[in-house]
């Protein structure tokens, strides 16, 4: 058995090695909730080309079409697709990989679903791509003024059929850490499909943006910070260090090595007496494996810090 989380009053600790991370009560039992629906993920390849994108983010935000296409309205996405995307890309895009299979992400966007990607899949339709419109976000991950910890945590899930053996471009809106992208990849690669490549509407950084996967000196900051795969995979963050973007990477490491740095011995004490208490929590563990609303009652109920095993 190992220590999942310590709950207290307001908050609670995550543990990265032997690093506690603090993390507030939403994320802590929206992790206990999603952790167990984490796909197989796999490594980035040598290979992987960079991802292609159209436009930067500060352009499309200023387009009069902007606001209603995130917000539902497909006739807005498509007028905006239509001046934002240059042809030549998808037309390159599609060249390339006649056969592959064209997913999008389906978000949710306030009172409406997203609507850009399916319009931007819409251009590699016409182009004669096969375009899946079935595989869904099922999974409503707001990273709007989320902290570091929370941006990591909160994994977006995904259903729908995967044509095993195929090859896949995934794409979305945008890209900032590209955490949804790989999400979705996972999930891809977890039913049998092969993502190939991954192109987005807009970046911030247009016209920058050469890779998205880890590097080796993420790997080895992470492994020296005492990061390990089963970590990530006790999470459901990842399956292993290999499948996190470099900007996930950079903000785990940022989060552990503030955290170390932070660690007090009354910290260090409250850790081990977790450990200790490892065996007389295990029915607690039980009581809340199904659901948040458990788990709020359990907190509301008591004044002292207790400990989430992961059997």
């Amino acid at each position: 058995m190992e220590v999942l989380f310590t709950f207290h009053a307001d908050d609670a600790e995550m543990y990265f090695g032997k690093t506690p991370v603090s993390v507030d009560m939403g994320t802590a039992l929206y992790m206990l909730q999603q952790k167990d629906s984490m796909p197989q993920g796999k490594a980035w390849g040598d290979s992987f080309p960079a991802v292609v994108n159209h436009t930067s983010s500060s352009v499309a935000r200023h387009h009069p079409d902007f606001l209603a296409a995130k917000q539902g309205d497909f006739d807005a996405a498509i007028r905006l697709v239509d001046d934002l995307v240059k042809d030549e890309k998808v037309i390159d895009v599609a060249t390339r990989f006649p056969e592959a299979h064209v997913a999008y992400i389906h978000r949710q966007n306030g009172t409406g679903i997203n609507m850009i990607p399916a319009a931007f899949a819409a251009k590699f339709s016409a182009a004669g791509m096969t375009v899946e419109d079935d595989i869904i976000a099922i999974t409503n991950v707001s990273h709007t003024d989320a902290s570091d910890v929370a941006r990591l945590s909160r994994r977006m899930r995904f259903e729908g059929n995967v044509t095993k053996g195929a090859s896949y471009i995934i794409l979305d809106d945008f890209i900032t850490s590209g955490a949804e992208l790989r999400d979705m990849r996972d999930y891809i690669s977890s039913k049998g499909g092969n993502v190939v490549m991954i192109t987005t509407f807009g970046h911030g950084s247009f016209g920058k943006l050469t890779d998205i996967r880890i590097d080796n000196d993420y790997k080895n900051k992470l492994r020296e910070a005492g990061i390990t795969d089963q970590d990530l995979r006790k999470y459901g963050i990842a399956s292993e260090i290999g499948c996190l973007t470099i900007s996930e990477a950079a903000k785990l490491s940022r989060v552990v090595n503030a955290s170390a740095k932070k660690r007090t011995p009354q910290v260090v004490e409250r850790f081990s007496v977790a450990r200790q208490e490892q065996s007389t929590v295990s029915a607690m563990a039980k009581d809340v494996s199904g659901t948040e609303e458990k788990m709020t009652n359990h907190v509301q109920d008591t004044s002292i810090s207790r400990s989430y095993v992961h059997r």
